[in-house]
């Protein structure tokens, strides 16, 4: 296509917006066809692995170069199973299991899916760590509460993913555990010594550059000890000084999503994608929410006026992209022969107290969840596909189902996330009330403040965490 110059196919290669749907669609193909760096998938891109597959090979025919990125997390935030929920078990639950093989093991095998797929790049694992327990963003994305546990599997799970031949991209650097605002709508900012910043939040980030992590994602968050003006995705100062120079990383340094509220949304986008550049920042995310063919449209027209005026140059540009042009020639497979995971031992991790068996194959089931974070989107969860698959027979109801209260039937409720609603909270706390015997599974972050007879806690709510979960309230039913 003309009208495309060596300065535009350099801004354009440090790009990675997303699109809806399993066609190429119009608007991105000049894109494609001019030196675009990075496609990231969304849930609405996969609805199935085969035709994921397809619409990467399709994406790879436009550039061969292209890095397809996606967050693929590992348990409650995943883009390849948002139907029928992962196979892959959350970062919390293995940190419970504390079993540093088998979140090797379980990087591994996700990774040999995504390099199966075409997939070159997986935003994973989080390299946060969990220090203000009701963190309404990380929960259980995170490996842990303390910097070692976190430090430990982050580790695994990069060498994980990279033996698989798929660049890890850890985040949020440096860190974003501490705090209580949703980076999609505010701009979180650390108060704390760079000391203790560094050794409770920054070490798992320094650990896995040690053993060479392809990528970091930068965060949305003022760190006041390391930049007290800019937030990280934006500042020179924690990229080029803090994480280039100090901590010595030398891979791909990406941006959370540009068009989160932390840097005000849409309308700031294309001065946010500019400073983020200027800052040092290899490739630009986008949401994929939205009309993006307006977003990348206006970030290319800013970036290209800040090379004519000069607030840019061409010289700072050629470095920035040139590691995203070389990015895939660097991700290599290792020798090592694919291994099957055993998913049982997840069991170990999970907390149980009480009764939690099933004592009839005949039960009542009540499935309730807050809102989910931006981050993990709607993504299919809870017990009930595991549970026929075991043969149990059971009614749905809602929350204030009075023939669920008042059946002799045993009651089994599924829940996550209370935590951060009240409201929630509250209907769990009648319905313990009125059916004290009831098992109770809380799937996502654990509700602390919830604490009935017979619980069992999950650290997530993906299949594989399902059907353990059932595997535990079964083991004494011999259903015929």
């Amino acid at each position: 296509m003309r009208g495309f110059d060596l300065e535009d196919q350099l801004i354009l290669s440090t790009f990675s917006p997303g699109f809806g749907g399993t066609s190429i669609p119009e608007w991105i193909k000049p894109w494609l066809d001019n030196g675009l760096g990075s496609i990231t998938l969304f849930g609405s891109n996969t609805p199935t692995l085969e035709s994921t597959h397809q619409l990467i090979q399709e994406l790879r025919s436009y550039n061969q170069n292209l890095v397809i990125a996606i967050d693929e997390e590992g348990g409650d935030v995943t883009r390849l199973f948002v139907r029928e929920g992962s196979r892959y078990p959350t970062p919390a639950l293995l940190g419970k299991c504390d079993d540093e093989e088998l979140t090797y093991s379980s990087y591994r095998s996700l990774g040999t899916l995504l390099r199966e797929l075409g997939v070159n790049l997986s935003y994973a694992p989080v390299a946060d760590v969990v220090a203000v327990h009701n963190n309404p963003i990380v929960g259980v994305r995170s490996f842990g509460t303390t910097a070692d546990l976190v430090s430990r599997h982050v580790v695994q799970a990069v060498v994980g993913l990279q033996d698989s031949g798929v660049g890890a991209c850890i985040k949020h650097f440096p860190g974003h555990g501490a705090v209580v605002e949703d980076s999609h709508h505010s701009l979180p900012r650390i108060r704390m010594s760079k000391a203790e910043y560094e050794a409770g939040h920054v070490s798992p980030f320094r650990n896995a550059i040690a053993r060479g992590v392809s990528a970091v994602m930068v965060g949305h968050l003022v760190v006041d000890e390391l930049d007290a003006t800019k937030p990280a995705s934006l500042s020179p100062k924690i990229q080029g000084e803090y994480l280039r120079g100090s901590l010595g990383f030398k891979g791909l340094i990406v941006t959370d999503a540009l068009d989160m509220g932390a840097l005000g949304g849409v309308p700031r986008i294309h001065e946010s994608a500019l400073q983020a550049l200027l800052a040092g920042s290899n490739l630009l995310c986008f949401s994929g929410l939205g009309d993006q063919s307006q977003i990348v449209q206006a970030s290319f027209v800013r970036i290209k006026d800040a090379l004519k005026t000069g607030e840019i140059t061409s010289d700072h540009l050629v470095g920035i992209a040139s590691p995203v042009r070389d990015f895939n020639s660097k991700i290599l497979v290792s020798a090592e022969e694919k291994r099957e995971v055993d998913f049982d031992n997840l069991a170990l991790g999970m907390h149980k107290s009480g009764s939690v068996s099933i004592k009839n194959p005949d039960i009542n089931l009540i499935e309730i969840g807050t809102k989910p974070t931006i981050a993990a989107g709607d993504v299919s969860w809870g017990i009930h596909r595991e549970l026929r698959a075991a043969g149990v027979k059971f009614e749905i109801h809602s929350s204030d189902s009075e023939g669920a209260l008042k059946s002799d039937k045993q009651l089994v409720v599924a829940f996550r996330d209370a935590y951060r609603d009240s409201q929630l909270l509250a209907t769990l706390q009648n319905l313990q009330k009125r059916k004290p015997d009831a098992i109770f599974i809380d799937m996502g972050w654990p509700t602390l403040e919830f604490n009935p007879k017979n619980l069992i806690r999950s650290y997530g709510s993906s299949a594989v965490v399902s059907r353990v979960v059932v595997s535990i309230m079964n083991s004494q039913l011999s259903i015929a």
